[in-house]
């Protein structure tokens, strides 16, 4: 397996790692729930982790055009320092899985595609490796991923 592989199967990983404790019968309002006033929700993180993904892996490291997500774009509302999170629409957690399983094929499509893992990619006068890209995403995910499972434990102790 060469090291672009490697990097691809660790991003399939770690979403899996997280995801598998996610609740399937997790109900539109669960993922929606904010723990307070533009506070982090479940779906909101799982859009975000779609939409880092496409920009980051599609849009820098490939150069391909970036589009918003299905029309789900939370990205531009998103303040992660200032805490202000949008509530994301409301759907069943099939369509936040089919959205992040539309991202990963392009992201193995596009990046299984490079034939060098010392590729780099420019975002505006920023140099960027492969290796720091896929780091990157990955790192984000793992940690994003950790707070949409911890969100739906805090909902459902909320709620008791």
């Amino acid at each position: 397996m060469n090291e672009i592989q490697n990097w691809l199967q660790q991003l399939d990983q770690t979403t899996q790692e997280w995801l598998s404790q996610l609740d399937d019968d997790a109900t539109e309002a669960e993922l929606t729930w904010q723990a307070f006033p533009d506070g982090h929700s479940i779906g909101a993180l799982l859009v975000h982790i779609a939409e880092v993904e496409a920009y980051w892996l599609h849009h820098i490291a490939c150069g391909e055009p970036y589009q918003d997500l299905e029309g789900e774009v939370l990205h531009a509302e998103i303040d992660q320092f200032g805490i202000k999170w949008p509530t994301p629409p409301p759907h069943p957690l099939s369509f936040y899985k089919s959205l992040l399983v539309t991202i990963r094929e392009r992201t193995k499509t596009l990046i299984g595609a490079l034939d060098n893992p010392r590729h780099t990619a420019l975002r505006g006068e920023r140099e960027f490796t492969l290796a720091w890209l896929m780091t990157h995403v990955i790192v984000h995910e793992a940690y994003h991923g950790g707070q949409a499972v911890l969100l739906q434990l805090q909902q459902r102790n909320a709620t008791r």
